[in-house]
C-alpha cells in the first residue's frame, strides 16, 4: 500500500464491507415498524431477512466464477451500485411482494461484495500486509453487525424505518463514485459460461435449506426441505465431477488441504455465531428476567471485542504463522461454549458476559488469520472464487447453526410461548452449547493438525 491513492482505495473497499452486515442487523430492528406500516405478518417479515440471505448465499459461487473469468473490479463496482440502488428503492416501496423481490436482488448484489472485495485486497495489498487489511475488513463487518441495531433504533424513533434504507443506499452510492475514480477496471468477456444446471443446483439447494430451517417447527415440511437441500448439494458435487468445465472443481478443492481445512473450520466455527446470540438473548430475558435493553448491551460485548481484536490479529498474521492465531481463536471460542454449557437458572449476567467475551475474542483472533490462510492457498487467478467459497462457508455455518438452534427449541419448548418456559430455556442453552462444544473440538483438531503440514501447491478451483 505504497501510494496515497492506493491507501485511499483500500480504505474505501474496507469501509464498504460494513454495509451488508449493517443492513442485515439493522433491518432486523426495523421489522416490527415495517410490519405495522405495510400490514405484514410474522412470516412475511421473516422473508425480508431470509430472502436477502438466500440471494447472497445462492449466487456466491456463480459471482465468484464470473469475477475470475471476467473482471472482479467491474463486479465489485456493480455490487456497490446495485446494493445502494436496491436500498433506495426499498426505502420508497409500500407493496410488500415487490419489496421482497428487491430485497432478494439486494442479496445477489451483496454476493458481489463477498466474492470480490477480499480478492481485490489480495491484488493491491502486498503479501506482508494482507493480514492487516483482512483484519480491518473483518472489523468493518463486525462493526456493521454492532452498529446496525443501535443506529437503526435511533433512525426508526426519529425518522422511520425507511431512513435505514435511504441513508444506507446514499452512503453506498457515494462509495461507488469514489471507487469508480480510484479503481481502474476493464470487463473481459469470459471464454465460456458456467453450466446453467450447476447454477440451478446451487440456487435450489440453498433456497431449500433456508426454507427448511425456517419451517422446521412443522417437522414433516422442514425435514423434507432440508433433506432435499442435502440431496441437491450431493447432486451438485457429482455433477461437477462429470463436467469438463465445472463451476467448482471439487477434486482440486479436496486435494488443496490448506484451503479445504480452513473452509471446514470456518463453517464449524460460524455455527456458533448466530446460534449463541439467539440463545443468550432468550436466556437473558426469559430465564434471568433481564429487560431487552440490558440484553442488547450484554450481547454487544461479543461483537465489540471482535471489531477491536480482528485488526490486531491481522497484523500478527503478517508477522507470525496464521495457523497459530487460528488455533488460539478456535480454542477461545471452545472455552466460551464450555462455559456456556455450565450456565444455569441462577447464573449471573457477568457469567453470560464472560461467555460472550471468550467467543468475541476467539472470533476476532480467528477470522483474519484464517482468511489470510484461505486467500494465500490459491493462485491469483482463483482469488474471487476462493473468496466466494470463504463467504459460502461462513453463511452455511450460520444457517446450519440457526437450524440446530431451531431444532433444539422445538425439542425443548415445542410450540408454546418461550417466555412461559424459563427452565426449558436453561436446558436448551446447556444442550446447545454442549453440541457446539463438540463441533468446536473438531475445528480445534483440524486447526492444530492440518496446517502443521505446511504450504501446499495451489490447485485451480474452476474450469
Amino acid at each position: 500500500m505504497a501510494g496515497p491513492s492506493n491507501r485511499a482505495l483500500v480504505r474505501t473497499i474496507i469501509a464498504s464491507q460494513l454495509a451488508p452486515p449493517f443492513m442485515f442487523s439493522g433491518v432486523a430492528v426495523a421489522l416490527p415498524a415495517m410490519g405495522a406500516e405495510l400490514g405484514a405478518g410474522a412470516t412475511s417479515l421473516g422473508l425480508v431477512e431470509t430472502l436477502f440471505l438466500a440471494g447472497s448465499v445462492s449466487f456466491l459461487l456463480p459471482v465468484g466464477w464470473l469475477a475470475d473469468a471476467g473482471d472482479k473490479r467491474t463486479l465489485f463496482k456493480m455490487g456497490l451500485l446495485g446494493f445502494g440502488g436496491c436500498a433506495l428503492i426499498i426505502g420508497s416501496l409500500s407493496h410488500l411482494p415487490t419489496l421482497l423481490a428487491v430485497r432478494f436482488l439486494q442479496g445477489v448484489f451483496a454476493a458481489a461484495f463477498a466474492a470480490t472485495g477480499p480478492a481485490i485486497l489480495a491484488d493491491i495489498v502486498p503479501p506482508g500486509a494482507r493480514g492487516r487489511a483482512y483484519g480491518a475488513s473483518l472489523a468493518a463487518t463486525y462493526s456493521g453487525l454492532t452498529l446496525g441495531p443501535i443506529v437503526a433504533g435511533l433512525l426508526i424513533d426519529r425518522i422511520g424505518w425507511r431512513a435505514i434504507f435511504t441513508l444506507g443506499g446514499a452512503a453506498l452510492l457515494v462509495a461507488f463514485v469514489l471507487v469508480q475514480f480510484m479503481l481502474q477496471s476493464r470487463w473481459r468477456r469470459p471464454e465460456h459460461l458456467p453450466n446453467p444446471v450447476s447454477v440451478v443446483f446451487v440456487l435450489a439447494a440453498v433456497l431449500s435449506g433456508i426454507a427448511g430451517s425456517a419451517t422446521i417447527r412443522r417437522l414433516e415440511v422442514g425435514s423434507t426441505l432440508i433433506g432435499f437441500s442435502f440431496a441437491l448439494a450431493a447432486g451438485f458435487v457429482l455433477l461437477q465431477k462429470k463436467l469438463r468445465r465445472p463451476l467448482l472443481d471439487v477434486d482440486a478443492l479436496f486435494h488443496n488441504a490448506r484451503l479445504r481445512n480452513a473452509l471446514i473450520i470456518q463453517l464449524l466455527l460460524y455455527m456458533t455465531a448466530f446460534s449463541s446470540t439467539f440463545m443468550l438473548s432468550v436466556y437473558l430475558q426469559v430465564s434471568l428476567g433481564r429487560p431487552p435493553s440490558e440484553a442488547g448491551r450484554v450481547l454487544a460485548v461479543s461483537t465489540v471485542l471482535m471489531a477491536f481484536t480482528a485488526p490486531f490479529a491481522g497484523r500478527l498474521a503478517d508477522r507470525f504463522r496464521p495457523s497459530v492465531l487460528t488455533t488460539l481463536g478456535v480454542g477461545s471460542v471452545l472455552v466460551g461454549t464450555l462455559l456456556g454449557a455450565r450456565l444455569g437458572a441462577g447464573s449471573s449476567v457477568a457469567a453470560v458476559a464472560i461467555v460472550l467475551a471468550a467467543q468475541g475474542l476467539g472470533f476476532g483472533l480467528f477470522s483474519s488469520p484464517n482468511m489470510t490462510t484461505i486467500m494465500s492457498s490459491v493462485a491469483a487467478s482463483e482469488r474471487s472464487m476462493t473468496s466466494a467459497l470463504a463467504s459460502k462457508a461462513r453463511h452455511v455455518g450460520m444457517v446450519s447453526g440457526m437450524l440446530l438452534t431451531t431444532t433444539l427449541v422445538t425439542l425443548f419448548v415445542g410450540h408454546a410461548p418461550v417466555e412461559e418456559h424459563p427452565a426449558e430455556v436453561v436446558a436448551l442453552v446447556q444442550w446447545s452449547y454442549a453440541v457446539l462444544a463438540g463441533l468446536n473440538v473438531a475445528a480445534l483438531l483440524l486447526s492444530g493438525g492440518s496446517f502443521a503440514r505446511g504450504r501446499r501447491p495451489a490447485h485451480p478451483l474452476a474450469g
